[in-house]
């Protein structure tokens, strides 16, 4: 009889999320992808059975405009299988998200998890301190490992909290960290997520998942003699860099670079305005994943320019590293702490995320000839390809196995 884990995290299905992107001020889309992501590479195994139960991933009202939420029993149909989600209620105002998924989540999981026979573990995702405590508690009573994936460090303070809230981050911090020491085994995107939150606990470091079938495509792009164009897809937050981006761009005065961006975040009113007084940069809003891939794909260059300096970056693997790669356009970023050595083969490297940087790298790239381009994202494609679902479901559950 297969082992059953119970996996506890954020996969809604692809229809019902492409709905709520569209209202979200603050998509998940990146939390939607590494789920999916990971759950068809774990079920292509078949080495172990799942219990799948599942939050909705929205932002906090009023960034997303609906305040409850109401359970959904979900089959999904994954290559020849068929698989079953279940998606908790809850209420989406930040101390009663808190409360309310955890409750829920508690009812779920004895419902459908108790029945199970062979129970290996539980596996949650993120630092979510509602789950968190579902998996400490659950890997108490069952007797069974608690897995913890984490993909960003705990508790994160944004600026538009407010004075309460960030109070109440500072709550929220130190439960996390309890929380996170609890883990049995843990899979993180950087080193030092597993080193610095759970010491001594074994670990496995997986940057990032690639959907096997998002390898199928053909490039696009007819690379014009005259336009340049630069594509930003993501966050339009400050703190990731696309404010340095704007600025070193515009400091750069060669005619041929046209800059386009794509997404939402506190960026977002600034850039209209600077678009509307510079036509060399253009803000596209707000498009689907898919439409997103082909963006990338017809560009000439991708960019991303975190900081490599904030302390909070050696937990980060931006997950937006994989997908540019994917997409076989070079692609033109900062190496962050997290980001392992290798990958400076096959990037072209920001040293750091000054405008200044950033307008040199410009003029350099403008030198750059087709095949040289070509060559840049041709062996990214292919060292990326590595990360696809199967290749990192079967670390994972070699990890889970010892």
């Amino acid at each position: 009889m297969k082992k059953n884990y119970l996996f506890l995290g954020f996969a809604v299905p692809d229809e019902e999320m492409e709905k709520v992107f569209k209202l979200d001020k603050l998509p998940s889309i990146q939390t939607h992808k590494f789920n999916w992501n990971l759950i068809k590479g774990l079920e292509l195994c078949d080495t172990f059975k799942y219990t799948y139960i599942s939050a909705r991933p929205v932002s906090d009202y009023p960034y997303y405009p609906r305040k409850k939420f109401r359970s959904h029993n979900w089959k999904i149909k994954i290559f020849d299988k068929s698989i079953n989600i279940i998606e908790i209620p809850f209420i989406n105002t930040s101390i009663l998200k808190i409360i309310t998924r955890f409750f829920s989540g508690m009812y779920y999981i004895f419902k459908e998890y108790n029945k199970e026979k062979n129970k290996g573990g539980i596996i949650v995702y993120s630092v979510h301190v509602p789950f968190m405590l579902l998996g400490y508690l659950i890997s108490r009573i069952y007797s069974i490992d608690y897995i913890a994936i984490w993909t960003d460090p705990p508790s994160v303070q944004i600026e538009r909290d407010s004075f309460l809230k960030a109070k109440l981050r500072s709550i929220e911090l130190y439960i996390s960290k309890f929380l996170m020491r609890k883990a049995s085994k843990v899979i993180a995107l950087t080193k030092y997520l597993a080193e610095d939150f759970a010491p001594q606990k074994p670990y496995l470091v997986i940057e990032g998942i690639i959907d096997e079938n998002e390898m199928n495509w053909t490039r696009s792009r007819k690379i014009s003699s005259s336009e340049i164009k630069i594509v930003y897809t993501g966050s339009l937050s400050k703190r990731y860099g696309i404010k340095n981006i704007v600025e070193g761009f515009l400091m750069n005065k060669n005619e041929n670079l046209v800059l386009e961006i794509y997404g939402r975040g506190d960026f977002e009113e600034d850039l209209k305005q600077i678009c509307l007084v510079n036509n060399k940069v253009v803000y596209k809003g707000f498009i689907s994943q898919k439409e997103v891939l082909n963006v990338q794909r017809e560009a000439d260059f991708l960019i991303n320019a975190r900081s490599p300096e904030e302390e909070y970056v050696k937990y980060s693997f931006p997950s937006k590293t994989l997908e540019y790669m994917l997409s076989g356009t070079p692609l033109i970023t900062t190496m962050l702490p997290g980001i392992p050595e290798e990958y400076r083969n096959y990037v072209l490297v920001l040293e750091d995320n000054n405008p200044k940087t950033i307008c040199q790298m410009l003029e350099n790239i403008v030198k750059m000839g087709k095949e040289e381009r070509d060559q840049v994202g041709l062996k990214a494609l292919e060292f990326v390809k590595r990360k696809n679902n199967i290749n990192q479901a079967k670390k994972i559950i070699d990890f889970l196995n010892k």
